[in-house]
Parts: C-alpha cells; structure tokens; sequence
C-alpha cells in the first residue's frame, strides 16, 4: 500500500513536470553536428567525424548490394588514410555474382572532411595480377594492416607522400594484394592503389 502511494505521486510528479510550461525548453539552440530540424549533418562544419558504424553498413548496403551485410565480414576500423581520424575497411567473399565467387574489399573514409568510399571485387583467378589464387569456401582470404617506413614507400611505391598503411588480402597461396591510400585520385577517381609484389 505504500509503495502505491509512492509510485502514484511520483507518476504525478512526473507528468506535471512534464506538461509544465516553466521545464519546457523552446530554445532554438542547435547543437554541434545537428541541423534545425535535428538531422545529423556528416562533417559539419568543415570538422571531419570519424566512419560510424551505421555510415559504415549504409554504404556496404547502398556499394555491396542489399545481402553484403548477411555474408560473414572481416572489419579493420583504424586511421588508414593517415589524417588522425577512423575508417573502416571491410572485406567479405561475394557468391552473388554470376562470373563466380570475388573478394569484396570496401573502403569507407571521411577525409578531408568528404565522406569517400570506394569498393573493389577481387577475382579468385590464379592467371591474373589483380586477384587471389585459391577459393576456399572454408577459408576466406585472411584482410590485415601493415604500417611501412617512409623509405619503402619512396622507393617501393614512388611516393613518400602517399600514406603508409597497407590493406592486405592475404589467401596464403600467392603474393597479397595490397591498398594504399592516396589523396590524388587516380583517373577513375580512386584514391585507394593497387599494388603487388
């Protein structure tokens, strides 16, 4: 019984303070990163956010089509773009193509305050430069990180301006595939290069 009464003047409690003029904030105040009609801005201000999960599954939906995110997906969340702020980098194996399985390597960043992405299908085809020797419906191709010097990127890559991070698909049975990012884009408009042993 008197824990009734406790609950019941709470809820009143409650519901005045709720519909009482004097707690109602009608400020138009907008806080950092949010429009007038409170809608998330990406960027705002010129400010670079970092990839967010939900911007993150959003373009692997809207680039990988509407079943790349049921498939089983390896994620590298990390400054690859090296401008001290999170990309995700996700690699997956595509069955939905009619050619026959692809690495899927999406590539989701917001440098320079623009939100990029960029997706890549890797051909399972010993024959070809740009692709993994081996399918192995047990074993997916392993995506990994690796930081190199200054000196290998000036005189491996011919570009010590380029960033440093490599995106590796490694399937184990060749040379790996590598990605590094670039801020001048290629002509297609990419930034991330392909590169080889």
């Amino acid at each position: 019984m008197n824990k009734q009464k406790i609950l019941s003047g709470l809820s009143v409690a409650c519901l005045i303070g709720l519909l009482s003029p004097a707690f109602a904030d009608d400020s138009k105040t907008v806080m950092k990163g949010w429009d007038e009609n409170g809608v998330w801005e990406l960027n705002a201000n010129g400010e670079t956010d970092p990839v967010s999960s939900a911007q993150f599954y959003s373009e692997m939906r809207r680039q990988g089509g509407q079943y790349a995110r049921n498939y089983r997906h390896q994620m590298l969340a990390g400054d690859f773009t090296c401008d001290g702020v999170l990309d995700r980098i996700a690699g997956w194996v595509d069955l939905d193509n009619p050619d026959g399985p692809f690495f899927a390597l999406l590539f989701v960043t917001n440098h320079g305050a623009k939100d990029h992405s960029e997706i890549r299908y890797i051909p399972f085809k010993q024959s070809e430069q740009f692709a993994l020797c081996v399918f192995d419906e047990t074993a997916p191709p392993v995506l990994s990180w690796q930081e190199n010097s200054t000196e290998y990127m000036a005189e491996v890559m011919g570009d010590a301006d380029m960033c440093n991070f490599a995106i590796r698909v490694d399937d184990f049975m060749c040379d790996a595939p590598q990605f590094f990012y670039s801020e001048k884009p290629d002509e297609n408009g990419d930034h991330w290069k392909f590169f080889r042993n």
